[in-house]
């Protein structure tokens, strides 16, 4: 699940630190800020806990999780692009990313294995 947050967090965080970036707040503003985007890219990947606590039984590599995370985001991040969803303050993208990634927890995706064939003459 920590794949999954850092994936979605990532590309987040894009957002995140262009707003705060040219501004002059105080250090509290930041910690404060910091704090508040981890908890709100937190939210959607309660989705992915939920599916687990209801017995999904997908199992995925953390780096397929990770990919997931961040395509959950960029589609996020498309929707609001193209105007599918509007900033009018209702939580209409984090509902839907959270269901996206509701669904990954039910997708397995085993990790790449290292089949070393040995050479016999």
């Amino acid at each position: 699940m920590l794949y999954l947050f850092l994936g979605y967090a990532s590309v987040q965080s894009y957002s995140f630190i262009k707003v705060l970036a040219g501004s002059n707040y105080p250090l509290s503003v930041f910690i404060f800020s910091l704090a508040v985007f981890l908890i709100w890219s937190f939210i959607p990947v309660l989705g992915y806990f939920f599916a687990k606590l209801i017995g999904a039984k997908g199992k995925s590599h953390k780096f397929a999780l990770l990919v997931f995370g961040l395509s959950a985001g960029l589609f996020e991040k498309a929707l609001y692009h193209f105007d599918i969803i509007t900033f009018n303050g209702d939580m209409l993208g984090t509902i839907i990313v959270g269901i996206l990634l509701f669904c990954s927890a039910f997708i397995s995706i085993k990790p790449p294995t290292n089949n070393k064939q040995t050479i016999t003459q």
